[in-house]
């Protein structure tokens, strides 16, 4: 992907680890992808909602699975029950086959095991969005 290609992404980034929020989102306007974050799922769901209204859809969902109130888990089936194809890449520090299963069962092709390194990260939202 050219660096002018990034600039027209936007991604949303979904975690309540304000450190981790943080970081993601400095490497991705790094690679200029345009970011918005969001602290929860509900917070994540509202802010697809509205942007859908308004000036479109993100180009990509990172998001993590375990936070308090809405999960990853069920904002993806949120989304998916509203409608909305948006890719959805998932961050977690709790990988198994299980939930790589559940994951694909949900039209998430693959997740991102936390700890990451920045190249894998930026690697993965490449393929993400069909680059």
């Amino acid at each position: 992907m050219r660096d002018n290609d990034a600039i027209r992404k936007t991604i949303l980034i979904v975690d309540d680890e304000e450190n981790m929020l943080h970081t993601v989102q400095f490497i991705l306007e790094s690679a200029r992808y345009r970011v918005v974050t969001a602290r929860n799922g509900e917070e994540a769901l509202r802010q697809i909602r509205t942007r859908a209204q308004g000036a479109g859809s993100f180009d990509l969902i990172l998001s993590d699975i375990q936070m308090p109130g809405l999960t990853g888990l069920e904002l993806i089936d949120a989304l998916r029950d509203s409608g909305i194809r948006t890719p959805i890449l998932v961050m977690t520090g709790y990988g198994s086959r299980e939930i790589a299963e559940e994951l694909r069962r949900k039209g998430c092709a693959e997740f991102l095991d936390k700890p990451f390194e920045e190249e894998e990260l930026l690697e993965r939202v490449r393929a993400a969005l069909g680059g």
